[in-house]
């Protein structure tokens, strides 16, 4: 009887991770949009539930967390292939700073966002907006798509953590690929 008892214990305490792990939502991309003009492309996105609990608490402790975006602009025919006009790749990275204890944003365009409080540093982490150069003149009236996709740089993590990662999913942050209207003059 204790033998059984043991083991429904046991098969609680190691379904619970895995329970909390299947509940938990995975990272996706929103309210992909911009504006295409001249020679270059504005784009704005969001990225929802990034974060898991863990990496958190990992950048609480100063570690460094690296996104690695990759956004393509595309004219879209109707009935035929669309044609990519525009292609960029940004890397955007945030870290906690325990001297100063405050969180500095390093963006894609150069420089540093400084934020006291974590929740606001999170929000501006999982807002984008970037520009795509474009080749090409562009099309007035016609259809263009922008396409994105976000992924952990993991190869920006200090070693030790990097190896845990691996093998851990509580870190898998790659979306897919998200799209939406980009409007032209």
């Amino acid at each position: 009887m204790r033998f059984l008892a043991a083991f429904f214990t046991l098969f609680l305490l190691m379904s619970s991770p895995a329970r909390a792990l299947a509940e938990s939502p995975s990272p996706k991309i929103l309210h992909v949009g911009g504006t295409i003009e001249g020679k270059e492309a504005r784009v704005r996105f969001r990225l929802q539930n990034a974060f898991s609990p863990e990496m958190v608490e990992a950048l609480k402790s100063g570690i460094e967390i690296s996104f690695r975006i990759r956004v393509e602009v595309k004219r879209v025919h109707r009935n035929w292939l669309d044609v990519t006009v525009g292609e960029a790749r940004y890397t955007q990275s945030i870290r906690y700073d325990v001297l100063s204890r405050v969180y500095r944003l390093h963006h894609h365009r150069g420089g540093d966002e400084i934020f006291p409080d974590i929740r606001q540093a999170l929000a501006r982490m999982s807002s984008f907006e970037v520009t795509v150069p474009v080749t090409g003149e562009v099309a007035r009236g016609k259809p263009y798509q922008a396409g994105v996709r976000v992924r952990l740089d993991r190869a920006g993590l200090s070693e030790p953590l990097r190896s845990i990662v691996f093998f851990s999913s509580l870190w898998d942050v790659e979306t897919g690929w998200a799209r939406g209207p980009l409007t032209a003059p």
